[in-house]
């Protein structure tokens, strides 16, 4: 028979343009029972048919002093529990946790294969046929890949039944190098090589095998020379064998090249299982790419393919923690709202916390709906976080109602609660007045308005007071309301907003009368509170009364705060008056770089003479006419109480007063009206006069 000579021109390149005169040569080596070699010379060319290393190493008791190669452990990473394959993905914030404690207290490596050869097979095993035993490793390489069944089976089979090693025995221990605990990719390389060596043929299941070794234990080289000899030997790329390189590729980090080959594999009509599925996306999350997570994810829902609840738990939980608002919803809208997937309490206040901080009411409405379904326990971040979802939607009012809500349901309303209101009403420049008429408005629908809301409105008073003066005004009008609309009293956190709006303003006639306010209603005052009142007196030239109430803030066992020490000194740096030098060289104002003991013990001296005149006279303490009687005594009122501020005061107080007489006769009309005959069967007229009506009746009549 004639032989047809080849001509490999330009058009034979171009129509096969992955050709190779390396394939070619090792095609006709193969057919003549010659030598090839792999490309690039990866692997040895075919020699003697001699069984060498490693098949005659691992079927053979080792010697001690054998060499040792270095393996990594590598643990599995399938969530969905339906692999094709136990070689599957692996969770990569869990890689190292495998490691066998032999590995790690010996300091160096050890050849599993040489460790399982020393393993004598199980009697159960000696016993089988041999066709039962070529099944049962079939079997064991391709549903549960480890390397001590594979040798203990081939140990009996090769060694001791003499039958000589074939492509499906040597496929059966590649195969089995996909064990995540003992594996090794230079063991494969190696069977690859004496295949070579003992003229045993590598078909593409081998070659695939290979693969799935390179998938669980990641090696690029060996990945790309297998690949390279599947196209050159003409060979397609399995399904398998796709999913085994995207694989190798994630374990890799290489996540650009595993998305292009899905793309391939998407093209090629090649499904993507589950595993790989999840193992990617697994990974794609570790890394914080939650755009490309959710890309994924709505592909596979418009194929309509089923995601695993626990993917889906992942999912939820890590994009929720790393704020990524779209994902959070997509997850929620397709999961949890159609009752697929049960989140516990940490992961919907997460969520809560997104919907918040993007102003999705929606979300945030279906986040609180499902816990209060559920019965989980609502805190107090969950109605913060409902406040700030009302809020950053632009609902003011609606944000309102929910802290409403929460003092009803018996949830203290805290500084923080308020936060995002605060913000809302400084940043869109909301009129206090405007607010405060949608708590009206709330009190009028039967809501019990806490005392958060009304102070949040007066805290918005005082950022204004330092650029708008009126904004004392409207303040301290604001505050003649307050109990009008809440059933708590001011506390201390209220008036010392109230103070240092004034102090702002440098407004100290308003100042004065919310003191006389608080020590009216037996408010005891803070640290904070007396601080306030130091700069206010500073602020305004009267350091005999700042001074004062630096020693009451002393004797309640107060301490300023550097940042108040700091102003003190730099108000009375320019002054002469001695009250100021006296709080300037005060020990506890100092920073410690000076110490005046002088002045310290004049004051101190200072202080005592005047408790001691005080003392001297018949009239209490806090009957002296120096101290006005008050639930608390402010050594300065003998000097700031002006005629102006009494005025003030008594102009409040008889406002005050009005209101309630007016609504004491409002009431007292209303039961007296209510007792007469027939008022409950009134019925109020139209707008027609009376007189038309009149006409209208006698043109009826007539007629």
């Amino acid at each position: 028979m004639s032989r047809t000579t080849l001509v490999l021109d330009g058009l034979w390149f171009c129509l096969c343009p992955s050709f190779s005169i390396s394939a070619l040569n090792g095609a006709r080596t193969a057919l003549g029972g010659g030598s090839r070699r792999f490309p690039n010379r990866r692997y040895s060319s075919f020699g003697p048919k001699t069984i060498t290393t490693p098949i005659r190493r691992i079927l053979s008791k080792p010697d001690a002093d054998s060499n040792e190669l270095d393996t990594s452990t590598l643990r599995e990473h399938v969530s969905d529990g339906e692999r094709s394959h136990s070689s599957g993905p692996q969770r990569p914030s869990q890689q190292h946790r495998n490691d066998r404690p032999e590995q790690q207290s010996a300091g160096r490596s050890i050849d599993p294969a040489t460790t399982i050869a020393s393993d004598d097979a199980p009697e159960s095993l000696t016993g089988q046929k041999t066709q039962t035993l070529e099944s049962r490793l079939q079997e064991i390489t391709v549903n549960n890949p480890r390397i001590q069944s594979a040798t203990q089976i081939l140990r009996i089979l090769i060694r001791d039944r003499k039958i000589p090693p074939e492509t499906r025995h040597y496929r059966a221990l590649v195969l089995a190098n996909s064990d995540a605990m003992r594996g090794s990719t230079e063991t494969v390389r190696n069977l690859l090589e004496e295949m070579e060596l003992n003229a045993i043929p590598a078909d593409s299941g081998t070659l695939h095998a290979a693969l799935q070794v390179s998938a669980v234990h990641p090696d690029y080289i060996m990945r790309q020379d297998i690949l390279r000899t599947l196209r050159e030997r003409w060979l397609p790329l399995s399904p398998s064998g796709w999913h085994f390189v995207v694989a190798g590729l994630l374990r890799e980090h290489q996540f650009e090249l595993a998305l292009d080959h899905l793309d391939q594999m998407k093209l090629k009509g090649v499904p993507v299982e589950n595993w790989l599925f999840n193992m990617l996306i697994y990974y794609l999350c570790d890394f914080q790419e939650f755009d490309e997570v959710l890309r994924l994810l709505r592909s596979r829902t418009d194929q309509h393919l089923d995601i695993r609840s626990e993917l889906s738990m992942y999912v939820l939980d890590e994009a929720s923690r790393a704020l990524h608002y779209e994902t959070c919803r997509f997850i929620w809208r397709t999961m949890v709202e159609l009752q697929y997937l049960h989140p516990p309490h940490d992961i919907c206040s997460k969520v809560l916390a997104v919907a918040a901080r993007t102003g999705d009411v929606a979300l945030g409405t279906s986040v609180f709906r499902f816990m209060v379904d559920s019965e989980s326990p609502i805190t107090l971040a969950n109605y913060e976080s409902m406040v700030e979802a009302y809020v950053v939607s632009g609902d003011l009012y609606a944000g309102f109602e929910v802290l409403c809500k929460m003092h009803k349901a018996g949830v203290a309303l805290e500084r923080s609660s308020t936060r995002a209101v605060l913000d809302a009403l400084i940043q869109r420049d909301i009129n206090p007045r405007d607010a405060w008429t949608m708590l009206k408005k709330l009190k009028a629908t039967k809501f019990e308005v806490p005392l958060g809301c009304a102070a949040v409105i007066l805290e918005k008073c005082e950022h204004e007071a330092l650029h708008n003066a009126t904004a004392v005004e409207d303040g301290v009008a604001l505050y003649n309301e307050l109990y009008d609309l809440c059933s708590e009293k001011a506390d201390v956190s209220t008036f010392n907003m109230l103070i240092s709006m004034c102090r702002r303003a440098k407004d100290s006639d308003h100042g004065m009368f919310v003191v006389h306010e608080m020590a009216a209603l037996g408010v005891v005052p803070n640290g904070s509170t007396f601080e306030h009142l130091i700069m206010m007196c500073l602020d305004a030239g009267n350091f005999e009364s700042g001074y004062m109430y630096f020693q009451d803030l002393l004797n309640r066992g107060f301490s300023p705060s550097e940042d108040t020490r700091a102003a003190i000194r730099a108000v009375c740096a320019d002054s002469r008056d001695p009250y100021a030098t006296q709080l300037r060289y005060h020990p506890r104002i100092q920073d410690g770089s000076v110490r005046c003991l002088v002045d310290e013990i004049t004051s101190v001296h200072e202080y005592g003479r005047r408790l001691k005149e005080d003392s001297t006279t018949d009239v209490p303490w806090r009957e002296s006419p120096r101290y006005p009687t008050l639930a608390w005594q402010p050594s300065f009122i003998r000097e700031t109480w002006s005629k102006k501020t009494k005025e003030l005061y008594a102009q409040a107080r008889r406002q005050a007063s009005k209101q309630a007489r007016k609504r004491k006769r409002r009431a007292i009309a209303i039961q007296r009206g209510q007792e007469e005959e027939g008022w409950l069967d009134y019925e109020p007229g139209g707008l027609i006069p009376e007189d038309q009506l009149l006409s209208r009746g006698d043109d009826s009549k007539s007629d």
